[in-house]
């Protein structure tokens, strides 16, 4: 996350050009307090800020943590969804092949033809929607 910083000044001056108010806010978006802050700190409370760094670590530690953990749980899905479809395929190319042999051409040609549809369907469309969601985020970051 970086560092983002507003500033807002306000004067408020009499006619003659005398300042009556002044009025300074600073609003920052962080993880981190930014270093003079940090300074500040430790004056007060010494070690603080090791404390606030390794809390810090600790955190995105545990956020890689938990990424690693739900993309290979997602991978195992997606590799173990691909074995099974490649199964299903498989009996219904053998079974239309089977039907072809009992002289049932049309539920034999059928069978395999949909199968072998069905997965280049799938193959080519789930390449096609991974495109369309890579140019999607390159345009986001630009």
């Amino acid at each position: 996350m970086g560092t983002r910083e507003k500033k807002d000044r306000q004067l408020a001056q009499t006619s003659a050009g005398e300042l009556i108010a002044y009025q300074q806010t600073e609003l920052r978006v962080d993880i981190l307090p930014p270093p003079d802050d940090m300074q500040k700190y430790e004056l007060i409370h010494p070690g603080i800020t090791k404390i606030i760094l390794d809390t810090y670590t600790l955190q995105v530690n545990h956020r890689i943590e938990i990424e690693s953990v739900v993309i290979k749980g997602d991978n195992k899905r997606a590799n173990r969804g691909q074995i099974i479809s490649a199964a299903l395929a498989f009996l219904c190319i053998v079974l239309g092949g089977f039907l072809t042999y009992l002289d049932k051409n049309v539920a034999g040609l059928s069978m395999i033809f949909g199968s072998l549809g069905t997965l280049l369907t799938a193959f080519y469309g789930a390449a096609i929607l991974r495109k369309i969601e890579r140019t999607q985020k390159d345009e986001k970051s630009r």
